[in-house]
């Protein structure tokens, strides 16, 4: 071929890369293939727009998650071309936002994106949950708040997404993948919230489907030590989520849900991080063997899986439209967090998994964890400002559910052991669900709307000022002593026909 021709030639082919057509939705290609230095090719045509510049975001915050993490710190040779195939300049503001010109006539937008972390045992700014790995041969563990952002100006627009990968890896995720060839899988979302709710796990599969009612559970399983370990998982998960099933009245509220489980091999201990989704949760756990794996998952399996009722199928306008860059934080974490931990404890002694003593001794656990905090601040006011207190944000695990518990032998105490907060939070999600969110504000006028005139006062007590719970006051309607002194909570000796009563109502015990 002559010069002229070869020059033709790329004209030709250059003209053809920039000309894929623009749509309505963001299109997005991530190459795990090409992982070079623990960084992967990230690229996405814009959406069609007639707008002169665009602020492109990566997030500041995710919801579930209470600090800054600056997902804009992973990205570098952030570059932007227009149809022609040129290379346009662009403008990087601060750690997670560019600012692009002539954005209508842009083709596509490409980027690096570095690992967070490369071992369980590394040290990093961040949990390692929030954050995608890479380990090319192995294991992918994907979270899209740190691969995909948006334009500030068009937030509301749909997501496709290709991803190239190894031939003999499976995507485990809440959403659903489509393979399109033996390297290429395509998956869609309707916001971006939606594609980041839903992590994916790349690997070679190791996967269990359970179902329990009308949800379809996926359990998918990496480690080196054993690639066919999913099964065992699944076992205990099922237990769990059948007891969940009949706790919340006979049926789950979702379709379906996956759990993400990485393991890897540490030299001793045991270590995990975990971060809940609306329909997936991930779970990183390290220790030497994987004995005592099926055990720790029990506890976070469950905490992670209640949360389909809240924040998926109960919360506020502030959860529902996320702020990424800005975010508006609720004032209900005693509702996200704390009731969730409370369901936690409360279910496995109203379904008989356990007994009284290991129940009253999760209690004493909570109790003594809540002790190292400072219980005269405001549950609302720690919500609202949990980026500014995060050091007093682990005590709405702790706190948290001791607040659910008074509330919930409250609503016994009022309705005659026919209402609790299992009954409570069945209301609110026929109410609201996960499309309809509830005014911030507005919260506890609802509920007491719901219940009793005299949960308002507990509200403003115990959640909106700091006073301290009526911990002692509350376990002594259901025969139960709390020595607050010695922080142990036992059984009367001869606790009265109401007393008893009620707490058979409470726990069935």
């Amino acid at each position: 071929m002559n010069k002229l021709g070869l020059f033709v030639a790329i004209l030709v082919f250059s003209s053809k890369l920039f000309a894929q057509s623009q749509t309505n939705d963001y299109q997005y290609n991530i190459d795990l293939l090409s992982e070079k230095n623990n960084k992967i090719s990230v690229s996405f045509i814009p959406p069609e727009n007639n707008l002169q510049q665009g602020k492109f975001v990566m997030p500041k915050l995710v919801p579930g998650y209470y600090d800054a993490l600056n997902f804009g710190q992973y990205v570098s040779e952030f570059r932007a071309f227009n149809k022609k195939g040129e290379n346009i300049e662009v403008k990087r503001l601060d750690t997670n936002t560019w600012i692009i010109p002539d954005l209508k006539n842009i083709a596509k937008i490409s980027y690096q994106v570095a690992g967070g972390w490369d071992s369980l045992m590394q040290r990093t700014s961040s949990p390692k949950s929030v954050a995608s790995a890479y380990k090319k041969d192995s294991v992918f563990i994907l979270n899209y708040s740190t691969l995909a952002g948006y334009f500030e100006e068009l937030k509301n627009r749909a997501y496709r997404v290709t991803v190239k990968k190894n031939k003999e890896f499976f995507p485990s995720s809440a959403l659903d993948y489509t393979p399109k060839n033996d390297t290429t899988d395509m998956v869609s979302a309707k916001d971006y919230r939606h594609l980041v709710d839903a992590p994916v796990l790349y690997c070679v599969p190791d996967t269990t489907w359970i179902k329990v009612g009308t949800t379809n559970v996926l359990v998918s399983f990496y480690s080196k030590q054993d690639r066919s370990y999913s099964k065992n998982l699944a076992a205990k998960i099922e237990s769990i989520l059948k007891n969940q099933q009949a706790y919340l009245g006979g049926k789950l509220p979702v379709q379906k849900y996956a759990f993400l489980i990485y393991h890897e091999q540490i030299p001793r201990g045991m270590m995990g991080d975990g971060l809940e989704h609306s329909n997936s949760t991930v779970c990183l756990y390290g220790s030497k063997t994987l004995d005592k794996l099926p055990e720790a998952l029990m506890g976070v399996a469950s905490h992670e899986f209640f949360h389909i009722l809240t924040p998926l199928g109960i919360h506020s306008k502030e959860v529902q439209n996320f702020n990424f860059l800005h975010p508006v934080l609720s004032r209900h974490l005693w509702l996200y967090e704390g009731m969730t931990e409370y369901a936690t404890i409360h279910m496995p002694i109203k379904q008989h998994m356990i007994n009284l003593q290991q129940f009253l001794k999760n209690i004493e656990g909570k109790i003594k964890g809540m002790d190292g905090f400072n219980n005269k601040l405001s549950m609302t006011e720690m919500s609202s400002n949990a980026i500014k207190m995060q050091d007093q944000y682990m005590n709405f695990y702790q706190k948290g559910p001791l607040l659910g518990l008074c509330l919930d032998i409250r609503l016994r105490e009022l309705s005659n052991g026919k209402i609790g907060t299992q009954e409570l939070m069945q209301k609110l999600i026929k109410k609201y669900g996960p499309e309809k969110a509830f005014e911030d504000k507005d919260l506890f006028d609802v509920i007491t709307a719901l219940t009793f005139p005299q949960i308002r006062q507990f509200f403003k007590d115990y959640v909106e000022a700091g006073n301290p719970l009526p911990l002692k006051e509350s376990l002594r309607k259901v025969g139960l002593d709390y020595n607050e002194q010695a922080g142990t909570v036992v059984e009367m000796r001869t606790p009265s026909t109401a007393e008893f009563s009620l707490r058979k109502a409470w726990i069935d015990q």
